[in-house]
């Protein structure tokens, strides 16, 4: 027996900007996570259908795109609240924190889907890094499974009860898991990127996806059981009861749908482009996450229905939005179309094509030169779901951008696509743009001034960023950047460098613990080695390329270095040792899979030595490729994690520092950061060994540094070198003798006086460093 009709309950309003994913607790509390960078918990007030915003989490840098919860248990007595964000990161709560009670790293690119799992206090997570992992919340030290098995972005994931996991991906594949990770059936017949799944009975679920179609599926078969169309653009997200009677689905066509036995009994249409998310609470009734940043809420019974009023203004703001919805067709204003006198004139080339106003609909033809006239296409039904401006988002390559621009480079070439969201570095974007397209470095500035002209300004960086690492999904491979993702601040493995934003200020000073680079997406840069091995011309081929075995030995080096065989260990190295050489536009990953590899012991120990002096000297120059030198410093920060590299960087830091002093720019917010980094590293190990003359010379170095950094990060590991000189030097006469140099200098006592003075509205602990290193030296 069917429902009675869904009507609006109530609107909740507190978000920013797009309400990407929305859940529910069994006791009627909902969260919503958004691009505003929060999650919001909504408490029912127990006054008929009124809600109330009781909390705000906070712990993320970036858009929060996901969210799922885990109901109180006996175990768990207050649940948890699980979020996925941009910046690559989970976020834990205990459900009445507002603060994480654990931040998981394990995912390389965003967060975008989790799911909680059958089995009590289990979830799961999708990423734009190609994989679906299983946690648990008693142990969240690892994922309990990593599945890795697609081709492009992972959007969704579920448990079935059968045991079974689903994933669906841009690649337009679902598969179907075991629970020991082996693939049971990849399934096909979605036609575009799938973007969520739901469980409905043990063997059974659905899928949703761009293509506008949602599929029934049976897990234990592999097979495609049917399949529900209606809805007239992406569908987004998608809720069903336990036996599949009742589907609930929202897309890009502004509609919520609600399907009764694979029928659409009732289509919601929303004030609003994109409706993000939709969950079912345990009365049947539904809450929506949209682009207009509200949450609403929609029951089918009638003692929860909105009062006559709100409706009635609910049911006129519809009507607006979808009129003015008529008027513009993706970024084309239908007043400013042509009518159909325009096929009265013959085309000019074979397949060009018209787009004409015939009053009733929107057509267009395209133009036969054999025919001679022009041969309707089809109805335009705005496929894009509106403008950039009302949908906030384009796809490119399975992933949503705020902009994909096209950019001519020469006549007669295609344009080539050029993805960018709101807040990445525009110089990063193009850097990652012209290694992407084989361009001339010489484009650097032209392209980022571009993006600069043609998308709108960038936040501001707060002080509490965090920093990417050279991997992004989809094999793109980015040295020194990423998407407007980000992966966890390499400070957060020392427990000195944790957040400030605490009661007590935390002290920083004196820091010893050597930090280190060491987030990567594996399979991207393994894939751009391989890639420019292969694409070596002849001449270069017979100095520079390396042979299979030996481009072999390196992935599986990388991928498991502490069970390797010797010999693999041993060519891999080996490997690397040629690579280095390579020329100064190719050799970007052959640095960064030196600097992960020299985290490892074993290899620290035969690749630290004076053989790589000549490498360090020609990437750290003054006139070196930006991006080069930044991965060199990064490399040579993470040397000192072992004690040949350690060695390494202490004989050698007069000439590394001199380099420093002789460089006229510090580069973007990632060079500055391993600048910073190296000369944290390098103090750290002067105070481990207690040599004055080098304290001495690393302190004129900050001196000439500390002025020209503007990354508030690298400001921060700047000042924790600078104060560690003076806290860790035990010797009194050397101590007094670092103070006075400060005291004398007025480049630094003006940036720790601007510093400690500041009313930064970021973290605090440039301003609580600033004034721990202040109140050394008074």
């Amino acid at each position: 027996m069917s429902k009675p009709p869904y009507k609006l309950s109530n609107v909740l309003l507190g978000h920013s900007a797009d309400v990407r994913a929305v859940t529910t607790f069994l006791d009627g509390t909902v969260v919503s996570v958004s691009r505003d960078k929060t999650a919001r918990v909504w408490k029912p007030t127990g006054r008929g259908n009124e809600y109330e915003q009781t909390a705000t989490l906070t712990g993320h840098t970036n858009f929060v795109n996901s969210v799922c919860v885990i109901n109180p248990s006996e175990r768990d007595p207050k649940g948890y609240i699980i979020t996925g964000s941009n910046d690559n990161t989970i976020c834990v709560y205990v459900a009445d924190e507002t603060v994480p009670a654990h931040t998981l790293t394990a995912h390389q690119n965003n967060v975008c889907s989790l799911k909680t799992g059958k089995k009590e206090g289990t979830f799961l997570s999708g990423s734009w890094d190609l994989t679906a992992k299983l946690w648990d919340v008693r142990d969240l030290s690892k994922p309990q499974l990593n599945l890795a098995g697609h081709a492009a972005a992972v959007w969704c994931v579920a448990d079935l009860s059968n045991g079974n996991i689903i994933s669906g991906s841009a690649d337009k594949l679902v598969i179907v898991w075991s629970r020991d990770g082996s693939v049971q059936h990849k399934l096909t017949g979605h036609t575009d990127c799938v973007r969520d799944i739901v469980d409905i009975k043990e063997d059974e679920f659905l899928t949703c996806a761009n293509d506008a179609t949602i599929r029934h599926w049976n897990a234990k078969l592999g097979t495609c059981l049917g399949s529900y169309c209606g809805h007239e653009n992406y569908i987004y997200s998608i809720a069903a009861i336990p036996n599949g009677t009742y589907v609930y689905s929202s897309g890009e066509d502004r509609t919520i749908r609600i399907w009764f036995n694979a029928e659409l009994q009732q289509t919601i249409v929303l004030p609003t482009q994109s409706i993000w998310s939709i969950a079912l609470f345990s009365n049947g009734d539904i809450v929506a996450g949209s682009s207009d940043g509200a949450v609403r809420i929609f029951s089918c019974d009638s003692e929860r229905y909105a009062n006559a009023e709100t409706l009635e203004a609910f049911e006129k703001e519809v009507a607006n939005t979808t009129l003015n919805a008529q008027q513009v067709i993706g970024d084309i204003n239908v007043k400013d179309l042509p009518d159909a006198r325009v096929l009265l004139q013959p085309g000019q080339r074979d397949g060009q094509t018209k787009i004409v106003n015939e009053g009733d609909a929107v057509r267009a033809y395209s133009w036969s030169q054999s025919e001679q006239r022009w041969i309707k296409i089809g109805d335009v039904m705005g496929a894009s779901g509106g403008t950039a401006a009302t949908s906030g988002k384009q796809l490119y390559n399975g992933i949503e951008y705020d902009y994909v621009f096209s950019v001519d480079i020469q006549d007669g070439v295609p344009p080539l696509k050029l993805p960018y969201n709101k807040g990445q570095d525009p110089w990063h974007v193009a850097q990652q743009f012209l290694h992407d397209n084989n361009l001339s470095q010489l484009f650097l500035d032209q392209v980022a001034n571009f993006i600069v002209k043609n998308s709108e300004p960038a936040p501001i960086l707060n002080a509490g960023s965090q920093y990417v690492d050279p991997f992004t999904g989809e094999n793109r491979y980015v040295p020194g950047s990423g998407t407007s993702s980000s992966t966890p601040d390499v400070s957060a493995q020392s427990s000195t460098f944790s957040s400030s934003n605490t009661p007590a200020s935390p002290s920083y000073i004196p820091h010893s613990r050597y930090l280190k680079f060491e987030q990567a997406n594996l399979t991207a840069i393994l894939g751009k080695l391989h890639e420019l091995n292969s694409k070596l011309d002849t001449k270069q081929e017979n100095v520079y390329k390396i042979p299979k075995e030996k481009e072999d030995a390196i992935n599986e080096l990388m991928r498991n270095c502490n069970q390797v065989s010797e010999e693999v260990r041993t060519s891999a190295i080996g490997a690397l040792k040629s690579l280095v050489d390579w020329p100064n536009d190719t050799v970007f990953p052959v640095l960064d899979i030196a600097r992960l590899a020299i985290l490892h012991k074993e290899v620290n120990d035969q690749l630290c030595t004076e053989e790589l002096l000549p490498v360090i000297r020609r990437h750290i120059k003054s006139d070196a490729s930006r991006c080069n030198q930044m991965l060199t410093f990064r490399l040579i920060a993470n040397m000192f994690q072992h004690e040949k590299g350690e060695k390494l960087g202490l004989d050698y830091k007069d000439e590394i520092l001199k380099s420093l002093l002789d460089l006229q720019s510090f580069g973007d917010r990632h060079n500055q950061v391993a600048i910073s980094t190296y000369v944290l590293n390098l103090i750290v190990a002067l105070s481990k060994y207690n040599d004055a003359p080098g304290r001495t010379r690393a302190l004129n170095v900050l001196f000439t540094i500390l002025p020209n950094l503007r990354d508030p990060e690298a400001i921060f590991r700047a000042l924790v070198g600078l104060g560690t000189l003076l806290a860790a030097t035990l010797d009194p006469n050397d101590r007094n003798e670092l103070i006075n140099a400060v005291r004398q200098s007025e480049t630094a006592l003006s940036v720790l006086r601007t510093l400690s003075e500041s009313d930064l509205n970021t973290s605090n602990k440039l301003v609580n460093c600033s004034k721990q290193i202040i109140d050394l030296i008074l």
